[in-house]
């Protein structure tokens, strides 16, 4: 098992059971207790879980935001499924915005070859892809997330409003049992609002884990976004929007 694999098998336990000891952690994980004292202080480090005698206890998910390159590797098949369906929705010499999710993030691994468009990013990560992909990128400017390697702020909304965005692909923490998109990063938050006011179309990417989540912040009510992907059928209680659903 992988490290990545490892610490959010992990997290997984934790999040279920909400302690565990470092016993049974590594006889379920069929690895040593060092390994695990390790990786629980790695967890501890990145502000996840919180140790206690004996074990360590779970911190809930929307307190708190995952450094960008532990929420890559989470629900990774997911987010490529709803990159490759995301892909298809792109005109050619189209314009496109795509925020710092890790989720709207894996659609640059599928644009090879689309030297047609011209793409606007806050993500440093995604802007550096996208270079060695010889495709036209604008990185936007402003204060710089440390956890999510992501720009946001005034500066940022007033760089984006620079730009006529035909297609705004973006994802979130999630969507509340009201129907809200919402997320923990102030700075995204706006941004993120900002955009879906502004560009011709938003598509908005989002696995079946976040349905039911809540956060601090709210970006706006699904009924606003053009198009929803996800992979299961959207609660009935939510906003009805044009949605597209991947195996």
């Amino acid at each position: 098992m992988l490290k990545a694999e490892r610490l959010q098998k992990l997290l997984d336990i934790l999040e279920e059971r909400k302690f565990c000891t470092v016993e049974s952690l590594s006889e379920e994980l069929h690895v040593s207790m060092p390994t695990i004292r390790r990786d629980l202080t790695e967890l501890v480090n990145r502000n996840l879980i919180i140790r206690s005698h004996g074990g360590a206890m779970h911190i809930p998910r929307e307190d708190v935001t995952s450094p960008v390159d532990f929420r890559k590797a989470t629900h990774y098949r997911e987010k490529n499924s709803l990159a490759r369906a995301a892909v298809k929705l792109i005109p050619s010499n189209a314009v496109i915005f795509i925020d710092a999710s890790t989720t709207a993030g894996s659609i640059v691994e599928h644009l090879k070859g689309r030297q047609d468009l011209i793409i606007i990013t806050n993500s440093l990560i995604t802007a550096a892809y996208l270079k060695d992909l010889g495709i036209r990128t604008y990185c936007l400017g402003g204060e710089v997330i440390g956890s999510s390697s992501a720009v946001g702020g005034a500066l940022a909304i007033e760089a984006a409003a620079n730009f006529n965005i035909d297609v705004m692909f973006f994802s979130a923490h999630g969507i509340n049992n009201q129907g809200m998109i919402v997320d923990t990063s102030e700075e995204e938050t706006e941004l993120r609002t900002a955009l879906l006011k502004n560009a011709a179309t938003s598509v908005f990417l989002c696995d079946s884990s976040k349905f039911g989540r809540s956060a601090m912040y709210n970006i706006g009510p699904l009924s606003e976004v053009s198009c929803l992907i996800t992979n299961r059928p959207v609660p009935s209680h939510y906003p009805k929007v044009k949605t597209i659903i991947v195996g």
